[in-house]
């Protein structure tokens, strides 16, 4: 992989750079995938290798198979529009920060130095979405990030702040389409 003329992928397990005569088949535009887990064990990998080398045949291997799998892995069904004004900024930042501690709008207002309704306004101008709306897309996120790394369900939903593992599965099939266990589990061949 080179740092010249490249694609980038970036993880939370860090970045990746692609030569663009071999990544000619990934998206032109950026986009959020989901991260299978042989695709994150790939990622690891090539991080491990450092630059991988078209020369030796384990590493040729390893980028090929990569670049397969970031082709054909789904696309996140949820993205997070970020708001621009500083104080839904704030507000943003705060949910994502301690998605637990974020169910109370009060709160998170008085976090961001603004009145509810305020917030509310913002976020639906700025994101095109309800502040509710917003805040559920950035615990289900943060929930696919931690399932990733093996939480458990239930330590996931805690987290992110569902009152119950039941509520977190079920506002997570709404917007995965797939169970927790499910998304961290590849499907059986």
């Amino acid at each position: 992989m080179q740092r010249v003329n490249h694609h980038r992928c970036t993880t939370l397990l860090g970045a990746a750079y692609f030569n663009r005569g071999l990544s000619r088949r990934l998206p032109r535009e950026p986009q959020v995938i989901l991260m299978l887990p042989l695709l994150r064990e790939l990622l690891r990998r090539s991080l491990q290798l450092g630059t991988l080398g078209e020369k030796i045949a384990s590493e040729a291997r390893v980028l090929a198979l990569l670049i397969d799998e970031i082709v054909v892995v789904p696309v996140a069904p949820i993205e997070l529009p970020m708001p621009v004004h500083a104080g839904a900024r704030r507000a943003a930042e705060f949910v994502r920060a301690e998605p637990a501690r974020a169910g109370d709008m009060k709160q998170v207002a008085k976090h961001a130095s603004a009145s509810v309704r305020t917030i509310e306004r913002l976020f639906s101008t700025e994101t095109g979405l309800s502040f509710g709306s917003w805040r559920q897309r950035a615990r289900l996120l943060h929930a696919m990030s931690l399932l990733a790394d093996g939480t458990s369900v239930t330590q996931v939903a805690l987290t992110v702040g569902y009152p119950s593992t039941s509520a977190f599965v079920s506002t997570f099939r709404r917007a995965a389409g797939v169970t927790p266990g499910k998304y961290v589990r590849p499907p059986s061949v």
